[in-house]
């Protein structure tokens, strides 16, 4: 069996919802990486009520996916408009200095958001349908799933990870580690950090 830690697992449900300061939503937050003060990677659920601007992140980089619900327009300077549903796999991304808009195309929508703060963290994402492998020595890997599936670790059971949730490794010493997902057809997404050194 394997001797590493297990991973941290966070519900979105079991997470308080904190609300928008423009009252168009709700955010939960499931991580805020190495320190929620400074962080260099968060992780977080939106629950978005109504239209509205998304607040500004200066010297981040952001990516978005809509989980349930209906669908949604996101228009960020200098892009072009983009509709997004929940039956769409990839992550949208853009950038958090940017002015972003987000209009809400029918009613309300549960939506996935990952933030690294630019040119100190080197964030790698891909949707679990693409590969139910990970195989990383980075300094922290996380994969979140809408439904629930089991996680292996070489050949070890790792977690059992419920639906709308998230596991977070964290790996300081940079071993390797091979992390399977069970279930490949399971909607959700793969990433890993690495803080940037350059």
């Amino acid at each position: 069996m394997s001797t590493r830690d297990p991973p941290v697992i966070v519900r979105v449900e079991d997470v308080a919802a904190v609300p928008w300061r423009n009252g168009g939503g709700v955010t939960r937050e499931l991580l805020a990486w190495p320190d929620p003060r400074d962080w260099l990677l968060r992780v977080s659920v939106a629950d978005i009520n109504a239209s509205g601007p998304f607040s500004e992140f200066p010297g981040v980089d952001r990516w978005f996916a809509v989980l349930a619900g209906d669908a949604v327009s996101i228009e960020t300077s200098g892009m072009a408009p983009l509709e997004l549903t929940a039956a769409r796999n990839a992550l949208h991304a853009f950038p958090g200095d940017a002015a972003t808009y987000c209009t809400a195309l029918g009613a309300a929508t549960r939506d996935f958001n990952l933030m690294a703060r630019r040119g100190r963290v080197r964030l790698r994402q891909w949707p679990l349908r693409e590969s139910a492998l990970l195989e990383t020595n980075a300094a922290g890997a996380g994969l979140f799933v809408v439904h629930a599936t089991d996680v292996m670790e070489d050949s070890d059971p790792a977690a059992k990870l419920p639906s709308m949730a998230l596991a977070w490794w964290e790996n300081p010493q940079r071993q390797r580690r091979v992390l399977r997902a069970a279930v490949d057809a399971v909607r959700g997404w793969w990433f890993e950090v690495e803080v940037d050194c350059r």
